[in-house]
């Protein structure tokens, strides 16, 4: 294999290095401007919008009149987007790819359908809130239907008297006798001592070993690093193996209490204990992560004592039935699609029939890949969270996600390198695919949810959004179906990194939730930055995030006075944007207009009325989805209005820029 001019000569459809992928979008932006009618020489212009759900799609809407009123939407050659704002990015490519012009965007026909569809998740004909519950119920319950039989056959198995010399024919504990015929879980328990003492004797071990070591620091990482996986290990053994412990509390109190009525409750007890007292700590510590892990940790304890007392007291694994529904679950898992049987799908259709206008009821889409730079509209960079939670490089590891860029020409990353789109997964990828999965904001195994408790939960219940792909090396590979046992990758959080043959995709703001860091990669001599993120305090961490990452990664240089912006006087700003220079590390500059989703003093009545009615907005929180028309309306010309504000500043700007050069010019020629 050669991979000398970035193109992997083993595979035609993928390429390694980023130098390519840039060069053919730059080819693409030329062929945009010649359709679009823009001159050649003016540099390259990228829009980015950031993430919020139906919050940012709304605002976003504004930002593109505004564009389209003050002359700059046929200038954009980038259209970044993240989550929500990919929802308005991608309605505005699907007109445009109809050929109709930008001025169909703000239509009467258009934006009606769009305040008709802003609760998007219920909308459209005999959709209701009873659908999406209907809707997640039947994720779940397909979930178990694959999951509990095969779980539940592997507690069978740990219980299975292997060995009958690791458990004596009865231990005689207070109120009742462990079952006989439990060795894989005494060997658990053994396993977990013997860790622990592993432990101990690593301690005065690892003192006398580095007594003799010098200069060489790796010794005392190593040791320690080994010590805590031992703990660990003895911890997760210690808590399986003392299932069958606890599944005597019911014989427990069957001896201490002489009310039968009791005791048949305490047949109960050996799982409900747990989980309701997770219950409970998880109400208390809804503010309190701790005690909220700590909750999680006890229901799902509770469950597994559950599963324990389905397998060893009511004996399932006993009729012959339940061996069945485990062969047909095995069957399941193999041929069903993990991508379909989630609430990916529900979501899929919804934006699609939200936001992807037909004027009718039905739901239409169209493949990435056809998006052409003959329809004029810039090129859409949709970004999207690889999962990196097993990358064992470091710093992937520690973010556990890595930016991966879904667009008409390549999709991937520097880390998985990148396959031509047209030939990623297929050729079947779609522009709805590509927006929803960059707004799958509930998924587990996300930095969001590191709280391994809480994406063990969301696994087993199959509330998930996120999508499985093909590795891009594998482009142009057959590529069927994403097969439902790749779930387990996720349960049990093993194979998610950028080498393996599938990759899981989430939402991009889990990475990086402006959208600019792609165009900040891409040395963009202009980027407007559109932030509609949930900010009440203003605190612009979404923008520091950027800010930060930029230099670690790509030794960007951003100089933003927020210093109107952050000026706030009873809820109005100074200003709505901030105007900086960018330097990058190649030596060219840059400039960034960031726009913010805030009320000023120049703000309309309008949108100072509704921030009256709601004083939320204009941070609504993520979990309302349900806008109605005002909402929409009071979001869109708020982005309206802020973005032709900054739009004169950077005019001003520029025009200053452009005199001072011409000054500069005839005076040289005048020398």
């Amino acid at each position: 294999m050669s991979e000398g001019n970035g193109v992997n000569e083993d595979n035609a459809n993928y390429c390694r290095d980023f130098d390519t992928v840039a060069s053919e979008e730059q080819r693409w932006i030329e062929a945009r401007r010649l359709a679009a009618g823009v001159d050649p020489e003016q540099p390259i212009t990228g829009v980015a919008f950031s993430g919020g759900g139906i919050r940012s799609a709304c605002f976003q809407l504004g930002i593109l009149q505004g564009l389209s009123e003050s002359g700059w939407l046929n200038k954009v050659d980038y259209l970044s987007s993240v989550s929500g704002g990919g929802y308005m990015a991608g309605c505005y490519q699907w007109l445009k790819h109809r050929g109709e012009g930008a001025h169909q965007l703000f239509s009467a026909p258009v934006l009606n359908w769009l305040r008709a569809h802003a609760a998007y998740l219920v909308s459209g004909k005999g959709v209701t809130n009873a659908t999406l519950g209907a809707g997640i119920l039947a994720s779940s319950l397909f979930s178990l239907l694959v999951m509990l039989p095969i779980l539940l056959a592997g507690f069978w198995v740990a219980g299975l008297p292997h060995s009958r010399f690791l458990w004596p024919a009865h231990w005689h504990l207070p109120g009742g006798e462990v079952i006989e015929g439990h060795s894989g879980y005494l060997l658990m328990l053994f396993a977990s001592l013997a860790c622990f003492g592993f432990y101990l004797l690593s301690i005065p071990t690892m003192a006398l070993w580095r007594a003799g070591r010098r200069g060489d620091l790796t010794h005392l990482f190593a040791p320690r690093k080994f010590m805590g996986r031992l703990l660990e290990l003895a911890i997760a053994l210690a808590l399986v193996g003392s299932l069958p412990m606890v599944a005597q509390l019911d014989d427990a109190l069957l001896a201490l209490a002489a009310s039968e009525n009791l005791a048949g409750l305490g047949k109960h007890l050996d799982y409900a204990i747990p989980f309701i007292t997770g219950s409970l700590a998880i109400a208390k510590g809804r503010f309190n992560p701790k005690i909220a892990f700590l909750g999680l940790t006890l229901m799902l304890y509770g469950l597994a004592a559950f599963a324990y007392h389905l397998v060893f007291h009511i004996r399932v694994v006993d009729h012959p039935a339940f061996w069945a529904v485990f062969a047909f679950s095995l069957l399941l898992a193999s041929l069903a699609s993990v991508n379909r049987t989630s609430m990916h799908s529900y979501y899929l259709a919804q934006l699609a029939q939200a936001f992807f206008y037909t004027g009718k009821p039905e739901i239409d889409d169209m493949p990435l890949s056809d998006i052409a730079p003959e329809t004029g509209a810039p090129l859409p960079l949709v970004n999207t969270t690889l999962s990196t939670l097993n990358s064992k490089r470091p710093l992937a590891h520690s973010r556990m996600g890595e930016s991966f860029t879904l667009t008409p020409l390549y999709s991937g990353c520097p880390a998985t390198g990148f396959a031509r789109t047209a030939d990623f997964q297929s050729g079947r990828l779609t522009l709805g695919e590509a927006i929803t999965t960059s707004g799958a904001a509930v998924d587990p195994g996300t930095a969001q949810t590191s709280n391994r408790a809480l994406s063990i939960l969301l696994t087993l219940i199959n509330f998930r959004l996120g999508f499985w792909v093909q590795h891009p090396r594998r482009a142009g590979d057959h590529f069927g179906r994403m097969p439902f046992w790749l779930i387990f990758k996720e349960l049990f959080a093993k194979g998610m990194q950028e080498n393996a043959s599938s990759l899981h995709l989430s939402d991009g703001g889990h990475f990086e939730n402006l959208g600019v860091y792609e165009l900040l990669r891409r040395e963009c001599p202009l980027i407007i930055a559109s932030d509609a993120g949930a900010d009440p305090n203003l605190q612009l961490s979404d923008l520091g995030l950027l800010l930060q990452r930029a230099h670690a990664d790509f030794g960007c240089e951003v100089h933003l006075n927020t210093v109107n912006l952050l000026s706030a006087e009873q809820g109005l700003s100074a200003d709505c944007f901030a105007l900086g220079h960018i330097r990058y590390p190649s030596g060219r500059r840059g400039r960034l207009l960031y726009v913010k989703s805030v009320l000023t003093r120049q703000s309309s009545t309008q949108v100072i009325c509704f921030s009256k009615v709601d004083p939320s907005f204009p941070n609504d929180g993520l979990i309302n989805q349900f806008f109605d028309e005002r909402h929409l309306d009071a979001y869109r010309e708020l982005g309206r209005e802020n973005i032709r504000m900054a739009l004169k500043a950077l005019e001003s700007e520029l025009a200053v820029r452009q005199h001072t050069h011409a000054e500069t010019v005839e005076s040289a020629q005048a020398v």
